[in-house]
């Protein structure tokens, strides 16, 4: 079963991302057919096709996410802390929280970047604020991701982690394009390093709490 399961995976990744890089080429087709028209009548126009281009890039990143790559002995207080000092020079309020680490271990540093990263775009697209903390200990790694937002409610938490699921009455649909992959894509790469995603409500900040929760 666990055979047949992989398989599956494997063909729906292949599948999204070949139809993904397929469009790529008639979408530039129509940039650059655009870039030839008026500017007042092209931008509508122009937007949609930046929208499509945001969902192909989603798209693109959930087959990214769940792609083999080879573990490197990481420290995770390191990743995460240049991680936040990105999206601070972004200008977001994104804090560190609680670093209690003890050394290093194995990860995919590229896919854990690319799954706080989403974790931290969530936060602060839905909110004002963003903290993230790391505990790293003889039995355990979690990473934190905290928000100020409306949250999920609790009886959506397994829902809201499905590839495709927009849980509008929680998150405004109005902040911007999605599919509904951002948490899907954190699920596949926490369970690519033998880890799950656990979805709770941030006692301090009031919003999602999201971790990342792989054992050693």
């Amino acid at each position: 079963m666990r055979a047949r399961i992989d398989r599956q995976i494997e063909q729906r990744t292949l599948m999204l991302s070949g139809v993904s890089h397929d469009l790529r080429t008639p979408l530039t087709r129509m940039k650059l057919g655009l870039a030839m028209l008026d500017e007042e009548d092209a931008e509508p126009l122009m937007q949609d096709v930046n929208e499509m281009q945001q969902l192909l890039d989603a798209f693109l990143d959930f087959s990214r996410g769940v792609s083999p790559s080879a573990p490197e002995r990481t420290d995770p207080q390191v990743l995460v802390g240049s991680i936040v000092e990105n999206w601070r020079r972004d200008n977001k309020d994104v804090m560190l929280g609680e670093l209690s680490s003890q050394g290093t271990m194995m990860l995919r540093p590229g896919a854990m970047r690319r799954a706080i990263d989403n974790l931290v775009s969530n936060a602060v697209r839905y909110g004002s604020r963003a903290r993230v903390s790391v505990t790293l200990t003889e039995r355990f790694l979690r990473i934190r991701v905290e928000d100020d937002g409306p949250g999920i409610p609790q009886d959506q938490f397994t829902e809201a982690v499905r590839p495709f699921t927009r849980l509008d009455s929680a998150r405004n649909q109005d902040l911007g394009a999605g599919v509904g992959l951002g948490l899907a894509i954190v699920a596949d790469i926490a369970r690519a390093h033998g880890g799950a995603l656990r979805l709770g409500v941030s006692k301090e900040l009031g919003g999602l709490q999201a971790d990342i929760v792989i054992g050693r």
